[in-house]
């Protein structure tokens, strides 16, 4: 019975890790600022990560991904901005 409980929880943490914890999609630059704000920090990070890539053709450094977030928190920040793309405003 053990090892059927521990089977079914890698099953379900697996799709888990499939699906996506927290449903969000990963836009890149696309992303609009009222999806960009719902997410957790670490898909922030990953949105921005590609949005960069797709921009400079290269894997940007953790310090510049980190600046690109805060940077991007910040002009997302009015409530105006909701359906802006971060692509548009970073």
């Amino acid at each position: 019975m053990k090892h059927v409980a521990v089977a079914v929880g890698s099953v379900v943490g697996v799709l888990a890790l499939l699906t996506g914890c927290s449903g969000a999609s990963n836009s890149g630059g696309d992303t609009t600022c009222r999806d960009f704000l719902a997410m957790r920090t670490e898909n922030m990070d990953a949105t921005v990560a590609r949005m960069l890539k797709e921009r400079n053709g290269r894997n940007s450094s953790t310090t510049e991904v980190v600046d690109t977030r805060v940077t991007t928190l910040a002009a997302c920040a009015p409530p105006d901005r909701g359906d802006v793309t971060i692509g548009d405003l970073v």
